[in-house]
């Protein structure tokens, strides 16, 4: 993990010394909720740069510097290394990685925790890279109970997605990003599921790495290698987002983010229609491989998939294939 004194230190909760007007005096959800679901033809970036500024976590100041409208106000903090790390986004301290769990799990809100999965799962991307198999700590998956407000829409329960794996994750590889606002206000993405024709490409490509390692303990690397490719080959002609997925020698499902974060809307369909045929296949050559529906195998970034349309896009291509 990056070194923590990298980064300043972070206050959770509300700021008991901020005026009651300001943002600062909510705790940490509802603060997220309010830069979540801001409109974007309003200016709020007074009460944005407020809370970029603040010693609250690193990922409510990053989604705030996101939604600042006048990126060039922006520039003024080109200088300040712990904004700057802000603004390119680098989260990887393991207390970050907790955070984000825990938020996408515990929020009340359910724009928060669309939120934190996807910046969850473009946090894992980074880690899990040039990672073998046997070297990649997995992600568990545990679902607590609803938070209040927060219905799961009939979410199955989940288990650990493998009992051996080590909870830390790996380092990620490469040196980080210059810290320099400049280079960050050309592309500044939000952690939204979908914008626009757009979706986040490492939800989708965790989505597929939960589903497939539920059959790869069934199937081994050989047998799982052999399904994802050929299922992948096969619908590749008709669906052409496929093409930005590989898959590596350890049965791992790769992703090619070169072009950016988001990959176009037709992917979830595509990536549906993948691992519905995958599934079948491995179902096919042992039986039990498909047994925990995907709502379960996915269930620590259920909402932002549910918003992405992935689920239902899943259903529709089982039902495809089921003719």
């Amino acid at each position: 993990m990056s070194d923590p004194s990298h980064r300043q230190g972070w206050t959770e909760g509300a700021d008991d010394e901020a005026p009651p007007e300001s943002w600062l005096s909510l705790d940490d959800d509802a603060l997220l909720q309010k830069v979540e679901t801001l409109d974007p033809a309003e200016d709020e970036d007074e009460r944005l740069l407020e809370v970029v500024t603040s010693h609250r976590h690193f990922f409510i100041r990053q989604e705030a510097a996101k939604r600042v409208k006048d990126r060039r106000r922006l520039y003024a903090f080109e200088d300040d290394r712990h904004v700057g790390q802000i603004l390119v986004r680098h989260l990887s301290r393991r207390e970050d990685i907790t955070y984000l769990e825990r938020t996408s799990m515990l929020s009340r809100h359910v724009e928060v925790r669309q939120a934190a999965q996807v910046q969850l799962a473009r946090v894992w991307r980074r880690l899990e890279q040039s990672q073998p198999r046997d070297t990649r700590s997995m992600p568990k998956i545990s679902v607590p109970s609803p938070a209040p407000g927060g219905a799961r829409d009939g979410l199955d329960a989940a288990p650990e997605t493998r009992p051996s794996a080590a909870r830390a994750r790996p380092s990620p590889t490469g040196a980080p990003r210059s810290a320099t606002a400049s280079a960050a206000v050309a592309v500044s993405p939000t952690s939204a599921p979908v914008e626009g024709d757009e979706v986040d490409g490492s939800l989708l490509g965790w989505a597929a790495h939960f589903i497939v390692e539920r059959a790869w303990n069934h199937l081994g690397t050989k047998a799982t290698l052999l399904v994802l490719r050929q299922s992948r080959d096969e619908l590749a002609p008709s669906h052409p987002t496929l093409v930005l997925f590989g898959v590596a020698e350890d049965a791992r499902v790769t992703l090619d983010l070169e072009s950016g974060p988001r990959l176009p809307r037709a992917a979830v369909r595509d990536v549906a229609m993948w691992m519905a045929a995958f599934r079948k296949a491995a179902e096919a050559v042992a039986p039990g491989a498909s047994a925990e529906s995907v709502r379960a195998c996915t269930a620590l970034m259920a909402d932002a998939l549910r918003a992405a349309g992935f689920y239902r896009a899943f259903e529709d291509a089982e039902a495809a294939l089921a003719l």
